[in-house]
C-alpha cells in the first residue's frame, strides 16, 4: 500500500487539528482557575516587555491589552467577556509562551507562527477587545 498524494498534508493537518484542540483544552484549565491565569499572564508580559522588532511588534499595543482584560477578567473586575473568548484569548496567550511552537523562537522568522496564531484570535475577539478599552477608558474617567 504507498502513499497518496497529499497524505503528509492531511496528517500534519490533523497534527495541528489535535494540537489546537490540546491547547483549547489547557486554556480552559487556565481559565477556570484564575491563580493559574495570572501566572500565565506574568510570563506572557515579561515575553512580551522582551520583544523587539519583529512580527510581533505590530500587534503588540492589542497584545498588551490582551493581557491586561485577562487580567481583569481575572481579578474578577471585569466579566463582560465571553467564557468562549477568554479560552480563545487564553490559547494565544498559551501559545505565545509555550517553548513547544511550530516554529522554535529561538530561529530566524520563528516568531512568525506566534505572530499568525496571536493575529487570529485578535481578528476572532476584536469586538471584546473594542469594548474592554472602552470599559478601561471608561473607568479612567470616572476616577
Amino acid at each position: 500500500m504507498g502513499l497518496t498524494p497529499g497524505a503528509g498534508k492531511s496528517a500534519q493537518g490533523l497534527q495541528l487539528l489535535n494540537a489546537v484542540r490540546d491547547g483549547l483544552v489547557r486554556a480552559e484549565r487556565y481559565v477556570r482557575n484564575p491563580k493559574e491565569m495570572l501566572r500565565l499572564l506574568t510570563a506572557a508580559e515579561r515575553r512580551l516587555a522582551r520583544l523587539e522588532a519583529g512580527p510581533l511588534t505590530p500587534l503588540k499595543a492589542d497584545l498588551q491589552a490582551l493581557l491586561r482584560m485577562l487580567r481583569a477578567s481575572g481579578e474578577g473586575q471585569y466579566a463582560q467577556v465571553s467564557k468562549k473568548n477568554l479560552v480563545l484569548a487564553g490559547l494565544g496567550v498559551l501559545y505565545l509562551v509555550s517553548p513547544l511552537d511550530m516554529i522554535p523562537d529561538f530561529l530566524p522568522g520563528g516568531f512568525a507562527d506566534d505572530a499568525a496564531v496571536i493575529g487570529f484570535v485578535m481578528k476572532k475577539i476584536r469586538g471584546e477587545l473594542v469594548a474592554f478599552e472602552a470599559w478601561e477608558r471608561q473607568g479612567a474617567i470616572d476616577v
